[in-house]
């Protein structure tokens, strides 16, 4: 039986390992660009935000899902492009030039929705209500915080995530270039 419990730093390599095994055929196989990833989309959060971020732990108390979540974007924008642009850049340049660009889109968005999240169960664990679980005790912990909004990017062909998101209350706000941003309110 899997339980939700908070993000620690001790999780980071559980994470990193997540977010490859759930990213495709190629993350999996190729270490240096499923490292890539990872360090994109799961290493900042392990690191900045064990407080607003929770795992999806095993019977061993390894984390085999996570809902990572950063609350302020400028914070993001910055320590982001501070610390984890340059760790990519060292891994393969054309990479750490897109990590650069990351935090632009929440610029846009950040204020009134100034939260982002990224959430990854890995296949064993999906389809059993974790994800919801973890999203609402995610929600509730940003609400508590008073943080506002709340919004998240998908890839436009991944319609389950993107109905699962509407499950929660998201709204799309714009869909082209190949992803959907949605966001939600938490101040309703």
């Amino acid at each position: 039986m899997a339980t939700i419990r908070p993000l620690r730093h001790t999780d980071t390599a559980a994470v990193e390992y997540v977010c490859r095994m759930t990213a495709g055929e190629i993350h999996q196989k190729e270490p240096v660009i499923g490292n890539i990833l990872a360090k994109m989309f799961s290493t900042y959060y392990a690191r900045e935000c064990c407080d607003t971020s929770f795992v999806l732990a095993d019977d061993n108390d390894v984390a085999v899902g996570y809902v990572m979540c950063e609350p302020d974007y400028k914070r993001y924008g910055k320590l982001f492009r501070k610390i984890d642009t340059k760790n990519i850049w060292a891994l393969d340049k054309k990479s750490g030039f897109d990590a650069w660009w990351m935090p632009f889109p929440y610029f846009f968005l950040g204020l009134k929705y100034p939260a982002h999240l990224h959430i990854d169960i890995l296949p064993e664990y999906q389809g059993q209500g974790y994800g919801a679980q973890m999203m609402t005790t995610m929600l509730d912990n940003l609400k508590q915080k008073n943080v506002r909004g709340i919004m998240l990017m998908a890839h436009k062909d991944n319609h389950g995530a993107i109905r699962f998101y509407e499950r929660l209350g998201f709204k799309v706000l714009f869909n082209g270039f190949g992803g959907v941003v949605m966001a939600k309110n938490l101040k309703d």
